[in-house]
């Protein structure tokens, strides 16, 4: 089969902290503390066969670009990949995963050939002290598609059962399995905007004003999510006006330029001085955010902050406590919810992130693909391997 892997030297900065599992695998825990000048090509690769008794085999119907693999080709002034996340190179890349099964190990009892599925990131263990008690994404022991081990970059997959939903209702909804399977694979960055906006920070009452600062894939994803939870307002804040255009299709209310506007004055004078019940840090630029968004909370307001940044940030928790206001870090998704109430909503038609899609792309365009995401300009961006250039 065909498949995208990443190369990268292994140069840790700090090699005297490293684990034994760290340091003989050659697995990070930051990419950019220990991986530098990387390059990715197009390989012909063995295809996965035989799965294991609780696994299953995908054939790729489609696979996202992340800001996170866009991270993994950028680099800072000493070569080092800007990625602030796990990794084992050389690798498979992609993570945001949709495929139809052509191969069931033979204790999966939950699906069967020809069955459309989005599959998990985050692949957890079951068995640690975190996953015992929820924590999946916390895993002691986490392995990650596209990380760490093999991704969607690729024309199949072998992947355990338990990290795989079914979309079959999404196609019934759409009428379409390539359809259902391009809106499948937006199920793990929508699960991400869930897990930081209702897993982690507890959602907010029905009714409340919401802030969404960023509108890339995951900020898209949650203002669908905010608002058809029952948001009456929804702000988004976002330089591009591709972006913005995008946020106003999939549910946002106000929607502003913050190099134009400064948010929390709008905020302020859009809710008559009462701020929004949610701040959505979408962006991954903390420092130009957290600020901002501590200043835009309502009494009990509260910021979940899904995006990722290395850099520190401004807050002043004296203003956190004159509001009782909270701040909630969230990481990847748990799929024992996420997954399956994202895909409800999005087989029950509550949300419609097949409006976020910008671009799809063949398999062997994959690095011109990064390079044009890079302009962070775009909505979704897929690859899909079954699509041929031209």
């Amino acid at each position: 089969m065909r498949g995208v892997v990443i190369e990268a030297e292994w140069a840790p900065k700090n090699p005297e902290e490293l684990t034994p599992r760290q340091r003989d695998g050659h697995w990070a825990v930051y990419a950019n503390t220990a991986y530098r000048n990387p390059s990715a090509s197009l390989r012909m690769l063995p295809t996965p066969e035989n799965p294991g008794p609780h696994e299953v085999i995908l054939r790729v119907g489609a696979c996202g670009i992340c800001g996170s693999d866009v991270h993994m080709f950028e680099t800072d002034d000493d070569g080092y990949m800007l990625l602030p996340y796990h990794l084992r190179a050389p690798v498979v890349t992609g993570h945001e995963i949709s495929g139809t099964v052509v191969a069931v190990g033979t204790e999966v009892t939950e699906f069967a050939e020809g069955d459309l599925v989005a599959a998990e990131e985050i692949q957890w263990c079951g068995r640690c002290t975190p996953c015992r008690g929820g924590y999946w994404n916390q895993c002691q022991f986490v392995e990650d598609l596209g990380f760490t081990i093999d991704g969607g970059f690729a024309e199949f997959l072998k992947v355990d059962a338990k990290h795989c939903w079914s979309l079959n209702e999404v196609a019934e909804r759409y009428g379409s399995a390539e359809i259902a399977l391009e809106v499948g694979a937006t199920c793990e960055p929508t699960s991400v905007a869930y897990e930081g906006i209702f897993t982690r920070a507890g959602g907010f009452k029905p009714g409340s004003a919401v802030a969404v600062f960023g509108a890339g894939p995951i900020g898209l994803a949650a203002v669908a999510l905010v608002s058809a939870s029952g948001a009456s307002r929804v702000f988004c804040f976002e330089t591009l006006p591709g972006r913005r255009k995008l946020a106003s299709d999939l549910g946002a209310t106000h929607v502003y330029n913050p190099a134009e506007v400064p948010a929390a004055e709008v905020i302020a004078e859009q809710t008559h001085g009462r701020g929004v019940a949610m701040a959505v840090e979408a962006s991954g630029n903390f420092p130009a955010v957290m600020r901002p968004a501590e200043q835009a909370l309502a009494v009990g307001g509260k910021i979940s902050v899904i995006g990722m940044d290395a850099r520190p940030a401004q807050l002043r928790y004296i203003d956190h406590q004159l509001k009782a206001a909270s701040t909630y870090g969230s990481l990847g998704h748990c799929g024992s919810w996420d997954f399956p109430n994202v895909i409800a909503l999005m087989a029950s038609g509550r949300i419609d992130m097949s409006l976020a899609i910008t671009k799809r792309h063949p398999l062997e365009r994959l690095v011109d693909a990064i390079d044009e995401t890079k302009n962070r300009s775009d909505g979704k961006v897929l690859v899909k391997p079954g699509i041929t250039s031209g």
